[in-house]
């Protein structure tokens, strides 16, 4: 992976302590560490700070991948069990599975305080910057607005999954003063209101993807930023996700009052971005690529293997690096330590350990999702009296062992090569891939739910098929073939099979209204699961952030 990339997208702020990232930036910028808010924001290397600033909380430890993916997103849904060592292991990912998580769960307070720094620092950005065209005479307006319009896309996608895991929350869309620290929640709809402008605001401006390079093609770090088609990417399933809540809980449900269904403009939007001209399905014309994992790696499994970070199929990506950093510094991905097999077998047979901790791992129900000889399943799962193997030091390939696995499924789609991860040292958090948020297939499946939600179903048809097409041509099987005639649950299923282990699943299942019927019914260990309406669509708020609001911030009935 590219250095250089991160030094454009995680750069810490200078003098704000925050965990996770670490004081690196562009070569020519050198922080001040003296620096206060009163002399700073004068000159463009500020704005470039005060931006990164705000990306930089993408790296804060575990909390975007491990916490808000799969614990969150995955193991509380029909996809995922908690796994680990067995079903006593981290007792805290068992209540998550069994949807009894205490309020004053830590992941919670973790999650919220991480996403609302996102939402700080974006707000410090989007007041500050603007005046630095005064301050600075060779500051590039362009180049300001941009950043500007980086910072409303960040505000935008920390909101976005604010809403998605606690509901309505509070509405911070400037740097607040010493009175109003107490906050409400808003509406959901009032949220969606301003993700929406925020959204609108920066595809005004922000270039193409390809256009942050096209003045300096040697320079391939801009990558890394938002662009026009990550904010319209995200605009689309935003207006997805408020027309879901609008069909399947308005007028039954308060929290989702105001809400209309936007399947046009949720099409739209999306269409925009497939006909761009700036992204492609990887493989979809049978290209293999070099990676770890060989030198004909199909182009499904090679978007998850950090050869594959910042490809034409990235719309937009946390970016990660194995620096071999301590704890508070790494930027890497921890996911491939959270969920790889915990054992494997060696050359004797004897049981052998990892290393990795094997949680989250796929139930039979999303194994049994997938058609027999479909390329995707061996790229994102093994299972006992599969053929696969996996990578253990210097680049052995072991058999696995399920002897401690509750499903006998591992997720296999976030493995990094010993070479790049085990062997380096550094901490869990220090996995080098990507971690893909926003990805062109799930473009193309935003466009086919809400063509189908528009009656346009040849249309639906089409663009589900395209996805179908590349998952086909990444293998030899002719599976998955194409679909002759579309339906909402092909549509739903077609999601699930492609984002698999990507933590879309769970807040996928409540925005379609089928999360009780789905998970109402006992967990693998035998616990009596029960999904109550009307509460488990979102995770209760951090214990610690009601009380600190002085009575303002009330949880949901049954939380």
């Amino acid at each position: 992976m590219n250095i250089r990339v991160l030094k454009y997208v995680l750069f810490l702020l200078s003098g704000i302590a925050l965990t996770g990232c670490s004081s690196d930036f562009l070569d020519d910028i050198k922080p001040q560490a003296a620096e206060n808010s009163a002399s700073f924001y004068l000159t463009q290397d500020h704005a470039e700070q005060a931006i990164i600033a705000a990306y930089s909380q993408f790296n804060n430890i575990g909390i975007w991948d491990v916490n808000i993916l799969q614990r969150l997103g995955d193991i509380p849904s029909d996809d995922a069990e908690p796994g680990g060592e067995d079903v006593t292991d981290c007792p805290n990912l068992q209540d998550f599975g069994r949807l009894t998580p205490l309020t004053t769960e830590g992941i919670y307070n973790e999650v919220f305080g991480t996403l609302y720094r996102g939402i700080y620092f974006s707000n410090i950005a989007i007041e500050e910057i603007p005046g630095i065209i005064e301050t600075d005479p060779e500051a590039d307006p362009e180049i300001i607005n941009r950043r500007v319009a980086e910072a409303k896309f960040l505000r935008a996608i920390n909101y976005f999954y604010l809403t998605m895991i606690y509901g309505g929350v509070p509405l911070v869309d400037h740097v607040l003063g010493a009175s109003e620290f107490q906050q409400p929640r808003a509406d959901i709809k009032e949220i969606y209101n301003l993700i929406e402008q925020d959204l609108k605001d920066a595809i005004a401006v922000l270039p193409e993807r390809s256009g942050y390079n096209s003045s300096s093609p040697d320079v391939p770090g801009e990558y890394g930023r938002a662009s026009k088609g990550a904010a319209q990417a995200l605009l689309g399933r935003l207006y997805l996700h408020e027309s879901s809540y609008a069909k399947n809980y308005g007028g039954k449900d308060a929290r989702f009052d105001g809400m209309t269904q936007r399947w046009g403009e949720a099409l739209q939007v999306s269409e925009e971005v497939i006909n761009s001209g700036e992204y492609e399905l990887l493989g979809i014309n049978g290209e293999t690529y070099n990676s770890w994992r060989g030198p004909a790696t199909n182009g499904y499994r090679y978007i998850f293997t950090s050869d594959g970070d910042n490809s034409k199929e990235s719309v937009f990506e946390i970016q990660c690096v194995q620096e071999q950093l301590g704890w508070s510094a790494a930027r890497g991905n921890a996911l491939a330590q959270w969920s790889a097999s915990r054992y494997y077998y060696a050359d004797d047979g004897a049981v052998t350990t990892t290393g990795m901790w094997g949680f989250g791992v796929p139930t039979q129900a999303v194994f049994d999702a997938f058609e027999p000889g479909d390329p995707r399943l061996e790229s994102s799962m093994a299972w006992e009296g599969g053929a696969d193997s996996m990578q253990t030091s210097n680049g052995k390939w072991v058999p696995y062992c399920f002897d401690h696995c509750i499903t006998k499924i591992y997720s296999t789609k976030w493995e990094a090569s010993s070479a790049e991860f085990k062997d380096l040292g550094g901490p869990w958090h220090g996995a080098p891939q990507n971690i893909p948020l926003i990805r062109f297939s799930e473009v193309y499946l935003n466009a086919a739910e809400a063509a189908f939600e528009s009656g346009n179903t040849a249309k639906a048809l089409e663009y589900v098929n395209k996805v179908r097409e590349r998952a086909r041509m990444c293998g030899t099987t002719g599976v998955p073939a194409a679909l002759t005639a579309i339906t909402l649950e092909d549509i739903q299923n077609e999601r699930r099979i492609e984002f698999t282990a990507e933590g879309k699943r769970f807040y996928d299942i409540v925005r379609w209204g089928l999360a009780a019927d789905l998970l109402n019914k006992p967990t693998l260990d035998g616990f009596d699961r029960k999904f109550v309406v009307g509460k488990h669509e979102f995770h209760p708020l951090p214990e610690r952030e009601v009380y600190l609001s002085g009575g303002k911030l009330e949880q949901y009935p049954g939380w």
